[in-house]
């Protein structure tokens, strides 16, 4: 019975030796993909502004308008 419990027990060693074998699977994967994700991450934050843009001529065009607060 003791040997058993011995074999289960998990050490903070083992949870941090598991984490940085996890880590570094990843970061071979993401060295794999290359400038892609950073490109597809541009690109996301360049059409948001401007769909927001576009968003705040309109609203300042209903504004003046409706002569409401721009």
């Amino acid at each position: 019975m003791t040997s058993l419990l011995i074999t289960l027990m998990v050490t903070w060693t083992d949870i941090f030796e598991g984490t940085g074998a996890f880590f570094q699977w990843c970061f071979k994967g993401m060295r794999a993909l290359g400038q892609g994700p950073n490109v597809v991450i541009w690109i996301l934050i360049i059409g948001a502004i401007a769909y927001w843009s576009m968003r705040i001529s309109r609203y300042k065009k209903e504004a003046q308008r409706n002569g409401t607060i721009e």
